[in-house]
């Protein structure tokens, strides 16, 4: 099975992905939390400029007028915070600071791009070393199982031809044991000659 490693283009392409996840989800939360700031500041404004004693009507009058203003409110307050943070963020000390973040994480990504290429490098070396010695220790394996079975194969037929002598030699012993127990047989059964 082939190993892929990680390269720096890869690193590159998750970290704007993530940078595009961050980004939208601050979008979501920058409007309703600039809104609900300013809605909390209108609800404390208007409750203080009512009068003691309401009737039922009144109140839902209120409730009416309040909920419109909150509306309203809630988007100039979203274009105010929007003009706010963009004066914090033209300011000297804060332009420079966010100047350096970006340095910082403009070095920070050369340093991960240089360290996941050398990685990368590395691990291909060491996977290229390792195929190369795999392949080396199994040639190596090969030819020992040659020997030892040229070896072996050699015992064998030596093991068979010594084996196959002895059978000759102990078939040949046999053979003259048999021929001269019965030759002393037929010599004793033989008729008496005259």
């Amino acid at each position: 099975m082939a190993v892929t490693l990680p390269t720096s283009t890869d690193v590159r392409k998750v970290r704007a992905e993530a940078n595009r996840t961050v980004s939208a989800q601050f979008d979501l939360i920058r409007t309703p939390l600039l809104a609900g700031l300013g809605v909390g500041d209108l609800a404390l404004h208007t409750l203080g400029e009512l009068p003691e004693r309401l009737t039922p009507e009144e109140l839902r009058k209120q409730a009416d007028k309040v909920s419109e203003q909150a509306r309203r409110t809630y988007n100039e307050l979203a274009d105010r915070g929007e003009g706010a943070l963009r004066r914090i963020r033209n300011q000297p000390q804060v332009a420079r600071a966010l100047r350096g973040v970006e340095d910082a994480t403009g070095r920070i990504e050369r340093q991960v791009d240089r360290a996941v290429d050398t990685a990368h490098d590395r691990g291909e070396e060491v996977l290229g070393r390792v195929s190369r010695e795999t392949r080396s220790v199994g040639e190596r394996t090969a030819r020992a199982t040659q020997r030892s079975a040229a070896r072996t194969a050699r015992n064998a037929r030596q093991a068979s031809d010594e084996l196959a002598e002895a059978v000759q030699e102990a078939g040949d012993e046999a053979a003259h044991t048999t021929r001269s127990a019965t030759r002393k047989a037929a010599n004793r059964t033989q008729p008496a000659t005259r």
